[in-house]
Formats: structure tokens, C-alpha cells, sequence
């Protein structure tokens, strides 16, 4: 079966790794499958299993474009688009998988994230759902957040989990790291809300003896980090933003060192980050949603949503009982699992045909 690979839009950070696990495990499990992969000039991403090829779009109009007019004319017996959008007509039979929470009745809802959804983004999305053959959604939670905001494809929807990545045998060290420290792991978008861990971690060192330092990993604008710095007050000294961590190795580190991850989204699809911290044994504190409480699966305290007084008191209370390493556990579907079911609807939409979902 030839699988024609649309990862255009991908980048960087969750979507460029769920793809480069996915595929190396489609490799593994399915190595009859043909995959031909097409990526943006932009994307960091490699060592992907059959052939990559690099397509010249210098935008994002310029790929939506290719997607339109160009990438209908390729040949596939399955044309696979992982990333939320794909072309509204197609020879081959088209698989959708949903990444952006964005895009649905929450996303959609919640102020201050237009940046993050622009609307032609958002009807390029819904359209290409109402076209495909087949949608995967990566959780529970954003398939129910999907159908309720496009009904029409409820019979075509299908929850396929992601797998979490494997850490590497050893960790590395890295420079500058605290003694104690908790940890949050998030990047610049609103949704993350860093600055609700910050200020509930401040305010639990004003009420112990402020020794333990709070690590952010991931990308921060200047303003961003100004603003973290002042919600910091007198404990400043003991705010560290590593920035992004590139190593796995020493990203591995950081978690198996940390008395505890703070995570405290507003919006989530599916996050790797719980069961990576599972896996070494990071105690978990996590924002009150349905997708948190879907891939925690109980390993994790919850706290409402913006409630910063709640997460100091959880994290006061965790100063005392915190210890690295002391909550093992592991997500149960692998990625190996993941490209199996996924290979199921390849062969189901494959020996179907391209099919009329007007």
C-alpha cells in the first residue's frame, strides 16, 4: 500500500514529534507500507522510515495552496494528513488526524487565543474533516470537543492515543540545575498559563522556607519572561528558565531530578509530557481538564483551572512530601499499539475508495 505522508504544516515540538514516532513505528510494524513523506522546508524533522521529500512552499499560503491544488494530483492508495488539514478534494482516500484544540467548541470559546486560531485556519480544518474518509482524533476529550462542534462526522471518528516517547538509557547532566525544584515544561503559547505556576509557586515559598527552586523548560518571549520574573517578587533568584532543552538526555535528567511537573493548561489534546514524567518517576500536578484527567489516568493531584491559591497549597503540602523518582508509572498504549490501529484504518478507508461525505 503506497501512503502518501502530508506533514506540511508540521514544525516543531509536539506535532513534529508525535510524527516522527508514529512513522518510525508504522516502519516497524508495518514495514509493507510505502510511506512517502512531504515536508516543509521549515519542519525539524528527520530520520523518517521510507522517502522524504522536501516541498519548496516559502508560506503558510503557499503551502495551503500546494495542499489545494497540487497535492490532489499525487498518487496514494491512502493519503495521510496527520496535522489538521488536508485538500477538500483528492483521488485518493483521505485519513485526517486532529492535533489542534484550538479548532473546537473550547478553543473557540476561550479569550484571548485568536492568535492561535486564526478563522481561515479554523474553516480549513473543519473543512477538510467534513472531506476525509476517516479522522483520528488523539484523545477522548478532543473527539467529543470535535464532534460537538461538526456533528457530521461522528461516523467517521475514530480515538486512536499517542504513545509517549522512550527516554534514552542515561541522562546527561546539565549546567545550572537547583538542588530542589519543581518543574513546568510549556512554551509561549496563552493557553499554557506559566504564569499560574509561577505565581502559586511564589506564593507557596512565602509561606515556607522559599528553598525550592521553580525550572521552566520550553521557549519564552522577552515580555513573557519579564512578566514570570515579576510574579516571582523576593524569590526571583530561585526562578530558572533553561529555555528549550534540545537533549533528550539531558531533558531526562531535568525530570527525574525534579520534586514534581506543574502543569497548568487551560487546553490540551494530548500531553506528552504526564507520561514521560511517569516514566521516571515525577510526581505529578496538573490542571483540572478533561484531557489531564484522561492521561493521568489517577497519577496526578488536579487543581481548578487559574486557581493559584489551590496550587500553593498543593505545592506547600508537596515540599514536605515530594521525592524524585517516587511515582513510577506508564501510559499502557505504546506507539507500536498506535501505528497498529492506525494501519487498520489505512486498510479499511484503502479497500473502501475515495467516498462522497457532502
Amino acid at each position: 500500500m503506497r501512503v502518501l505522508v502530508n506533514a506540511l504544516p508540521v514544525r516543531y515540538g509536539g506535532g513534529a514529534t508525535h510524527l516522527k514516532q508514529q512513522l518510525t513505528a508504522l516502519g516497524r510494524v508495518a514495514p509493507e507500507l510505502q510511506l512517502h513523506n512531504l515536508l516543509s522546508p521549515w519542519a525539524e524533522v528527520d530520520g523518517l522510515p521510507g522517502t522524504t521529500e522536501v516541498v519548496p512552499v516559502r508560506s503558510v499560503a503557499t503551502r495551503f495552496a500546494y495542499e489545494q491544488l497540487r497535492l490532489p494530483l499525487r498518487a496514494a492508495d491512502v493519503l495521510y494528513c496527520p496535522a489538521n488539514f488536508g485538500p477538500l478534494a483528492c483521488r485518493a482516500p483521505m485519513v485526517l488526524t486532529l492535533q489542534n484544540p484550538h479548532y473546537y467548541r473550547s478553543g473557540l470559546a476561550m479569550p484571548g487565543t485568536r492568535v492561535s486560531r486564526p478563522p481561515w485556519k479554523v474553516k480549513a480544518n473543519h473543512w477538510a474533516m467534513r472531506r476525509a474518509d476517516a479522522i483520528i482524533a488523539i484523545s477522548h476529550a478532543l473527539a467529543e470537543e470535535a464532534v460537538a462542534t461538526v456533528p457530521g462526522i461522528a461516523d467517521r471518528l475514530h480515538v486512536i492515543h499517542s504513545g509517549v516517547p522512550e527516554w534514552p538509557a542515561e541522562s546527561e547532566p546539565v549546567p545550572g540545575l537547583p538542588d530542589r525544584y519543581v518543574l513546568s515544561v510549556a512554551n509561549t503559547a496563552p493557553h499554557k498559563r506559566v504564569q499560574d505556576v509561577v505565581a502559586g509557586w511564589a506564593a507557596a515559598c512565602d509561606r515556607t522556607r522559599g528553598d525550592v527552586a521553580l525550572v521552566l523548560v520550553g521557549r519564552t518571549t522577552d515580555e513573557q519572561s519579564t512578566h514570570y520574573r515579576s510574579l516571582a517578587g523576593p524569590h526571583v533568584r530561585r526562578l530558572v528558565m533553561l529555555g528549550p532543552v534540545r537533549r533528550r538526555a539531558q531533558l531526562k535528567r531535568i525530570y527525574e531530578r525534579a520534586l514534581a511537573m506543574i502543569l497548568m493548561s487551560t487546553l490540551e489534546t494530548f500531553s506528552f509530557t504526564p507520561g514521560e514524567a511517569g516514566l521516571v518517576g515525577c510526581p505529578l500536578v496538573v490542571s483540572d481538564i478533561p484531557v489531564h484527567r484522561e492521561v493521568t489516568m489517577g497519577h496526578a493531584a488536579l487543581v481548578p483551572l487559574r486557581d493559584t491559591g489551590a496550587l500553593a497549597e498543593v505545592m506547600i503540602a508537596g515540599f514536605r512530601q515530594w521525592t524524585p523518582g517516587s511515582a513510577l508509572w506508564r501510559w499502557p498504549v505504546s506507539w507500536d499499539d498506535n501505528a497498529r490501529m492506525l494501519v487498520d484504518v489505512f486498510c479499511e478507508v484503502g479497500a473502501a475508495g475515495v467516498v462522497s461525505h457532502a
